[in-house]
């Protein structure tokens, strides 16, 4: 087994992904860490992984020489996109905390004006850090940027207790994927996966304009 080429050590570590025990360990690391998505989503996630390291690789993985090696670097690079996705959706939650916080509360309150008038000029952030050339190769930066603007708009319009939890935010990017590709794909693991790479793509945008705002204010 030391003759192994790259695309052999690549196909031994699809195969157990693809397996019924490396379903099984999808789900245990799914419930282990807490994670919204689907023990089939850690599988694809797993395998564009593998796909796209190896790809890269002009030499076969010195570590790599049978199929015990091969599924052990494959459940590690589970695991580790399985961390990945966990510390994601706290960063995620933190952030849509974040909004909430600043959402008008009852109209009429000086808070509400301070949060309307924070907004706004978030509002303006977002379009000039858009205008800079923000990317982010995860999601369209068309539907990443009119995600962001509505998700914005909900905030200032529908207040603080609309936008409590994270079903809102969801919806939000699932209606502006499916107007703008006419329509998502009918798989839904398909669906989840889209719209989690383009929810982080507007977080990312979301950030960036905060810390525009933070760098403009000194």
């Amino acid at each position: 087994m030391t003759g192994w080429s790259t695309h052999q050590q690549c196909e031994a570590m699809l195969a157990w992904v693809r397996s019924e025990a490396g379903r099984d360990a999808a789900a245990r690391l799914v419930r282990k860490y807490g994670l919204a998505e689907e023990p089939l989503d850690l599988v694809s996630i797993t395998s564009e992984k593998i796909n796209a390291s190896l790809s890269r690789r002009t030499e076969r993985i010195p570590s790599v020489y049978t199929n015990e090696d091969a599924t052990r670097y494959a459940y590690r690079t589970m695991s580790n996109s399985a961390i990945d996705l966990g510390r994601r959706r706290r960063n995620e939650s933190s952030a849509l905390s974040s909004i909430a916080a600043i959402a008008p509360t009852t109209l009429g309150t000086e808070q509400t004006v301070i949060s309307q008038v924070f907004i706004e000029e978030l509002f303006s952030a977002l379009h000039r850090v858009s205008n800079k050339g923000f990317q982010c190769p995860a999601c369209n930066n068309k539907i990443t940027y009119a995600a962001a603007t509505e998700v914005l708009h909900f905030a200032l319009i529908e207040g603080s207790d609309a936008v409590a939890g994270e079903s809102w935010f969801d919806d939000v990017i699932y209606s502006v994927i499916n107007r703008y590709e006419s329509g998502m794909s009918r798989s839904t693991a398909a669906q989840r996966q889209r719209r989690s790479r383009c929810k982080k793509c507007v977080m990312q945008l979301l950030q960036a304009s905060l810390n525009h705002i933070g760098e403009s204010r000194g």
